[in-house]
């Protein structure tokens, strides 16, 4: 390997990376500066996104989160995290239009424990919906909606 094609460092230093810190934007590896004279930009060709829920409280009905809209994506998931004490039900839910949603999937998430949830069917919108597994015995959730796209 000849010296203008190698990565010199001197004795001792460490790469310096800023972490992205956005949630609820698109960022891709390369947004990832190696300097701390740029701050991390949205890529425009990102492949990759998330929104995260923190600290969902569970009641005794199904309370759907935000619709997320899925049409450019090329795979999702939630990932469903139970910090409580008590066990949850989740569903996912699919629709064509944002109004009018049918169950795709359900399942528990144990205490303590994560569940992740991927569909097998597609429609334009998907949301998740939570609600305490036993009446009367809520439960704290940390919910993760992550996407991919194509580039």
């Amino acid at each position: 390997m000849s010296s203008k094609h190698s990565r010199r460092r001197t004795k001792g230093s460490k790469p310096l990376l800023l972490p992205c810190h956005k949630r609820d934007g698109v960022y891709n590896q390369s947004d990832r500066q190696s300097t701390g004279s740029k701050k991390c930009q949205p890529s425009k060709k990102g492949v990759f996104s998330e929104r995260t829920f923190l600290n969902v409280e569970t009641t005794d009905d199904f309370v759907p989160l935000p619709s997320q809209d899925t049409s450019n994506k090329t795979i999702y998931s939630y990932a469903v995290i139970n910090h409580g004490c008590e066990p949850a039900a989740v569903q996912l839910e699919i629709g064509p239009n944002g109004r009018d949603y049918v169950i795709e999937t359900e399942g528990v998430v144990e205490i303590k424990g994560m569940g992740v949830i991927v569909p097998a069917k597609f429609l334009r919108y998907a949301r998740l919906a939570v609600k305490s597994q036993q009446p009367g015995k809520p439960t704290k959730l940390c919910i993760y909606f992550q996407s991919q796209k194509a580039r």
